[in-house]
Order: C-alpha cells, then structure tokens, then sequence
C-alpha cells in the first residue's frame, strides 16, 4: 500500500513538472517595417524604473538649482534639492554629455539624432539647434 501511495504522490509530481516546463511564452508578433533613411521609427516601447547608474555624465546649472545628466542615452533634470528626474530629451537618438550653457538657459550634448554624432543644443521646449552637422 505504502508503494502504490508513494508511486501514485511521484508520478503526480512529475506530471505537474512536465506542465509547468511547456512553454507557455507569447511570442512576438510585431511586425516591423524597414526604413532605409534615419530616422527610424520606433515601434514599441519597453517601459523601465531604475533609482540608480552607471558611467553617467552630470553638470549643474549656473544658479546651482538643477542638475542634468543622461542615463541610459536620454537626458534628465533633477532639482538639487531632490525629487522626481524629469526627462527632456527620449526616444531613439543617444544623447549624452549634456552641459549647461554659461547663462544656465540652453543645454549642450552630444546626440546622434541626425545620424551621426553631433554636438546639439537645447533651448526652450523641444527645440533643438545641430551645431556640427
């Protein structure tokens, strides 16, 4: 009785095992379409929380009142009390390497918008000046 209860318990367990390990993984339908000139476009986005980094770039602003600094090729502002990074620039282009201009009113990076590295600035909402390309 013994080993008819304990073989009946393990082939239990081994068919339970056998159904978790089926793959049961969505796979990726996205159809992606080709673009031969920059910019691409894309056509999803993976949202991402992250309270720290890495090999980021940072620079204060003249008035000492805010700091900006690019992680993981987006730029951010941050009060320099604290608080929520807001981001100003996302998307495709890797910019990185931001730095306030001299009157704390535009802000200089590196970007690759335009399809190769350029030094960019910005001033004003979303308006953007390549300096270099």
């Amino acid at each position: 009785m013994r080993i008819a209860c304990l073989t009946l318990l393990l082939s239990i367990g081994l068919m339970q095992a056998n159904a978790q390990s089926v793959n049961t993984a969505k796979k990726d339908s996205t159809v992606f379409s080709s673009f031969k000139g920059l910019p691409l476009k894309a056509t999803r986005a993976i949202p991402l929380k992250t309270s720290e980094g890495t090999w980021t770039s940072v620079n204060i602003s003249p008035d000492g009142k805010t700091l900006v600094f690019d992680l993981m090729g987006d730029l951010y502002t941050l009060p320099m009390e604290g608080g929520k990074a807001t981001p100003i620039t996302k998307g495709l282009p890797y910019d990185n390497h931001p730095s306030f201009s001299p009157d704390g009113k535009r802000i200089l990076f590196i970007s690759d918008r335009s399809g190769a590295e350029n030094l960019v600035y910005r001033f004003g909402e979303k308006r953007y000046r390549c300096l270099n390309g």
